[in-house]
């Protein structure tokens, strides 16, 4: 099966450098517990590289290969030693009972396709949770809610220069559904050549948004039990401004 973000990997460090507002929070739920930590959707390892170098044994999962390959560049440059495994959810094969935090970072859950899935997503992660154990998933606040009124419009997602100092233009242009709760995103890089061409490549993503009392619902039916709902990362309460929407959540007891 083709990687799907084969082509994103190749831009994924430059256009995301310099995005560290989340690690101080993830840093703290990770050194609480002396057990290992688990992030899911590791990517190309920003969280995962900075959690190990706190002193956090770290498991991550991706299911892109090229992900993987930059997440082991990126540690190996740090020195810090993860545990990298290929995979998503549902299906990852996790070891039952052995993780003290889990992390389900920046809408990554919003990759599992529908209800179904993100319900097995939740009933494995419960499972290789310990007793005590937190889950953390970082969502789309509700000012970052789907939004057809910009349907279809390109936007300049990210302009500056390769490592080789070829100019580069990202773009975005989704399609949002409020019926199914979904967006298509299609993600262009393009690139300006010395001699003037312009070069596009595209990705193309599914994405399933959750509500705040809708994933309170999942983590029921998924074995856990909300512990709490913030609204950024230093851990402000849910507005209708709030960008991001930080869900904790333990298992259930019994």
């Amino acid at each position: 099966m083709p990687d799907p973000y084969e082509i994103d990997a190749r831009y994924y460090d430059l256009v995301h450098d310099g995005h560290e507002a989340d690690i101080g929070l993830w840093q703290s739920f990770a050194l609480r517990t002396g057990r290992p930590v688990l992030e899911v959707g590791c990517g190309s390892g920003r969280i995962a590289v900075e959690l190990a170098a706190a002193g956090a044994e770290v498991v991550g999962i991706d299911p892109s290969a090229a992900m993987l390959a930059l997440a082991r560049e990126r540690a190996a440059g740090a020195g810090v030693r993860l545990d990298l495994r290929e995979g998503g959810l549902p299906g990852a094969g996790l070891e039952g009972e052995r993780y003290g935090f889990v992390l389900v970072p920046q809408d990554v859950f919003l990759h599992l396709e529908d209800g179904e899935a993100q319900m097995a997503a939740l009933r494995e992660l419960a499972a290789a949770m310990a007793f005590d154990a937190v889950l953390a998933i970082d969502l789309p606040g509700p000012a970052q809610w789907l939004d057809p009124a910009s349907d279809g419009q390109p936007v300049l997602a990210w302009h500056g220069e390769t490592a080789g100092g070829t100019p580069l233009d990202v773009w975005h242009v989704k399609e949002d559904d409020l019926a199914d709760q979904t967006r298509w995103l299609r993600v262009t890089y393009e690139t300006l050549d010395g001699d003037g061409a312009v070069r596009r490549q595209s990705t193309e993503h599914w994405l399933r948004y959750v509500g705040r009392f809708e994933i309170e619902y999942l983590l029921d039916l998924g074995g856990l039990a909300l512990a709490d709902v913030f609204g950024d990362y230093d851990l402000g309460p849910l507005t209708n401004a709030s960008e991001r929407m930080i869900v904790t959540a333990r298992r259930k007891r019994g």
